[in-house]
């Protein structure tokens, strides 16, 4: 064919790029006119001569030749027909199943077909698109739920707590790896087992990982390694016993973070399956949030200690103490109980700084620290609020003898020799001051605050605030 419009050279184009068979025939001979090369891939003809050497009816297997009736007489009467039939291959004489549609392009003066055309498509090529478009929407939509699982995880990351990160990270690798179960364990200190903080999949969800070599978490954070395990039938790398307890058959597990490791993303399967690269990369790219989430929060963590601690001692500091105050004052109402607040002033301090020197008083500061921390009870808070001035918040105080007894126990304290050797013997005056039903913070301490001066007066000691 040799088109004489750009119209017919457009559409031939259009026919020489097809993936399907398409051929032009005279209706009445059956001689083709044209075949295009996808048509003559398909039915092994080489060239153009092959092509002219043919008629139509020949295309066709006897199975496919039994419908040649019936398409005559449709394409007559409709002008079109359309159907399952059966070609051969002139090379091999392999049957090829095909969908078939035939149709009248030109008609004689007497508007009988002269031309038809035949669009015809390989059934056994079709399934094979059919199953690559169904893989490629497959994977198109897998990437969409990664992709918004990622997003979601990433904006948690940015605002949100530990525990709902954690839970988030869970959920996101049981809900697009498909598995029985998926956790975020820690590893609370080296070498030891790792606590299970997120979990997600079949009960009973574990409380621990062993360490190590046993447990595949536990192996998975001692190498600092992704391990992949398709089957535990045959694993030597590491004890599958905990596998096996919980009915699993395979697992990944992806450590979080490094140096040293904050702790593992497990996904386990009850059946054995291998894991693709694009689940285990996904998986690394959700414990890469997790660090990025844990990075900050521990942060924040930090800076929100050193903002309520004393760098010096490392005790709660004036804000913090305040709170803990608020606090206990709020319990207290409508209870037997009471709040005591023990103001201590260290007698003489400038004088050791003058004499000793600034490094020494720090010292002698941090051992009083230490000290006073062991001579309070578990429930009492033991804070610095200025150079030498502490201040013991005492909740649930039954009785002004239990307050009496806390500072006398601080005013004997013997705080002992430095690192130097040196003796760091000194006095504290103790302000003791307990709440009365409505009172506030700033009255309470207050209150202690006039007792120590009191007490100071005296020669140091304690002293009761009325």
């Amino acid at each position: 064919m040799k088109p004489e419009t750009a119209d017919a050279r457009m559409l031939l184009a259009v026919i020489e790029h097809a993936q399907n068979l398409v051929a032009l025939a005279d209706y009445d001979t059956g001689r083709v006119l044209h075949l295009n090369p996808a048509g003559m891939h398909l039915m092994g003809l080489t060239d153009e001569a092959a092509v002219a050497a043919r008629w139509a009816p020949e295309f066709f297997t006897d199975v496919g030749f039994v419908q040649a009736p019936e398409m005559e007489s449709t394409l007559l009467e409709q002008g079109q027909w359309e159907g399952r039939s059966e070609f051969r291959n002139f090379l091999t004489g392999e049957p090829i199943p095909v969908t078939l549609s035939a149709f009248v392009v030109e008609r004689s003066p007497q508007d009988r077909p002269t031309v038809i055309a035949c669009i015809a498509q390989d059934l056994r090529t079709a399934q094979e698109h059919e199953q690559r478009l169904h893989a490629a929407l497959e994977a198109a939509a897998y990437r969409a739920r990664e992709q918004h699982a990622l997003a979601e995880l990433s904006q948690l990351a940015v605002d949100g707590d530990l525990d709902r990160v954690l839970a988030a990270a869970a959920d996101a690798a049981a809900a697009l790896m498909g598995v029985n179960c998926a956790s975020v364990a820690r590893a609370e200190e080296p070498g030891g087992a790792l606590r299970v903080l997120a979990y997600r999949g079949q009960p009973p969800a574990p409380e621990t990982f062993t360490p190590g070599a046993d447990s595949q978490p536990g192996y998975a954070a001692a190498v600092d390694e992704t391990i992949i395990c398709p089957d535990r039938y045959g694993e030597h790398r590491f004890s599958t016993e905990a596998m096996n307890a919980r009915g699993l058959r395979s697992g990944v597990c992806v450590p979080i973070g490094a140096e040293p490791v904050w702790g593992v993303l497990t996904a386990h399967s009850a059946r054995p399956r291998e894991y693709s690269d694009r689940e285990v990369m996904f998986l690394r790219s959700v414990t890469a949030v997790l660090t990025a989430a844990i990075r900050r929060i521990e942060a924040e963590e930090a800076l929100r200690y050193q903002s309520l601690h004393d760098p010096l001692t490392g005790l709660p500091n004036r804000a913090l103490v305040h709170q803990q105050i608020d606090a206990a004052l709020d319990a207290a109402r409508g209870s037997e109980h009471r709040v005591a607040a023990l103001l201590i002033d260290v007698d003489e301090f400038k004088s050791l700084n003058d004499r000793l020197g600034h490094a020494v008083g720090d010292n002698a500061l941090i051992l009083l620290a230490e000290q006073l921390q062991s001579v309070v009870r578990p429930t009492d808070t033991v804070a610095r609020i200025g150079g030498d001035e502490f201040l013991v918040v005492c909740p649930q105080t039954t009785s002004v003898e239990e307050a009496i007894a806390i500072a006398t126990r601080i005013t004997e304290l013997q705080v002992g020799a430095d690192s130097d050797g040196r003796d760091l013997r000194f006095t504290a005056s103790v302000g003791v001051a307990l709440a009365g039903p409505q009172e506030t913070r700033e009255t309470l301490i207050r209150r202690a605050d006039a007792a120590m001066y009191h007490a100071k007066a005296a020669g140091s000691g304690y002293g009761l605030a009325p």
